[in-house]
């Protein structure tokens, strides 16, 4: 341990500022793979990123049991099993490949047919108490303007759910214990807006929290590796394909608030370094600054984000699918937070202040002379 901690006082981290930027580059091209690989599994550009049906539209299935069924775990599971396996059953999507065939709206495969889960929940209790699933409807690339061929298969799944209930000795009625709402990408677009005003609303008012508490190389600095943490969560979030809802604009304002802060941090500590050095009579150089800086709040910033981590590790292990939306992008979020903190933002900061002064000692060699006038006459003053 000794060994590490002493290899790390000695480690130069701003002077690899290469590989810090270079890496948030390799995210980037394997996010453009992944997004291209995906678009063209599922035939369609916007597929490339999991949009959920919080912004592009999509069905909310209502199944409507009472806490008779569905009040246990084990009901919750057994019955939930059911509903899942008639959303995405195959012989539903071959009755719609061959009802669009029929149609003349194209050859349609499964992947095109086969919805994607983003959601799954109870809602009520007592007699009231149902099974929420919201998934995605057919691409508008396939369907028609009027969506007859998601209406089409979303009647097909509420057929199936009540035949399959029947089989279990449970007796519900289509259109009234089982429903399914259709939602339009219109509807969506509101709620999209409100999500961008929300995120971009948070987004300003920290950086003008940081612009003016600290110098501006330090702010620049803060304000690139805060638009890397939310590029990276964005990046990871189409690597593992998860949806992009409401969920994951909470996760970029959580995340916005917290990584800000470490880095926050070590930009005070950076502060008071060097108003100590100035005090001493013995200025320091602008790397060793920011390097000691760090050193100085690495078991802070390593301790708050792993304690923070692990929680947010067991909700993604055991929550529910609308809980891993949220608690996955905010994992990468720390971890992305962590990472500009303490290797981006510090090197930043040094690559600006040390070619600014670097600038000025240029600038005030060359000799370049001013004329100004003075009360005596003019006076020569170097600029």
């Amino acid at each position: 341990m000794n060994k590490l901690k002493n290899a790390w006082n000695k480690f130069p981290l701003t002077l690899h500022w290469r590989i810090w930027i270079s890496i948030p580059f390799i995210v980037i091209a394997i996010a453009i793979i992944a997004f291209g690989a995906y678009a063209g599994k599922y035939r369609s550009f916007e597929s490339g990123i999991n949009i959920g049906i919080d912004f592009k539209g999509g069905t909310v299935l209502t199944v409507k049991m009472g806490d008779k069924y569905i009040g246990s775990n084990e009901g919750y599971d057994k019955y939930l099993g059911i509903v899942k396996d008639c959303v995405k059953s195959h012989a539903i999507a071959d009755r719609v490949a061959e009802y669009a065939k029929e149609s003349e709206m194209g050859e349609l495969t499964f992947d095109i047919i086969n919805p994607v889960i983003g959601y799954e929940q109870t809602s009520g209790s007592g007699n009231d108490l149902a099974l929420v699933v919201k998934f995605g409807n057919i691409s508008s690339k396939f369907d028609d303007d009027a969506n007859t061929l998601t209406k089409y298969r979303n009647s097909l799944i509420v057929t199936a759910i009540a035949d399959a209930m029947a089989e279990e000795g449970i007796t519900l009625y289509e259109n009234e214990e089982i429903t399914a709402e259709y939602i339009g990408a219109s509807a969506s677009a509101k709620l999209l807006q409100l999500a961008v005003i929300a995120l971009c609303v948070t987004v300003a008012i920290i950086l003008i929290y940081v612009i003016v508490r600290f110098e501006v190389w330090s702010s620049l600095a803060a304000v690139i590796s805060l638009i890397h943490d939310v590029a990276m969560m964005f990046c990871i979030t189409i690597i593992c394909h998860i949806q992009i809802n409401t969920a994951f604009v909470s996760a970029i304002i959580t995340i916005v608030a917290y990584s800000i802060n470490n880095t926050i941090v070590i930009f005070d500590r950076v502060r008071e370094n060097n108003k100590i050095a100035k005090q001493g009579g013995t200025p320091v150089a602008v790397r060793l600054l920011a390097d000691n800086s760090v050193r100085e709040t690495t078991v802070r910033n390593f301790n708050s984000t792993v304690t923070t981590l692990v929680m947010i590790l067991l909700f993604a292990a055991i929550g529910t699918s609308s809980v891993r939306e949220f608690a996955v992008p905010v994992i990468a979020g720390l971890v992305a937070g962590f990472y500009s903190s303490m290797f981006l933002s510090p090197s930043l900061y040094v690559l600006m202040k040390e070619g600014w002064e670097g600038h000025k000692a240029k600038k005030a060699a060359s000799g370049n002379i001013k004329v100004t006038r003075s009360k005596k006459g003019v006076e020569p003053a170097i600029k």
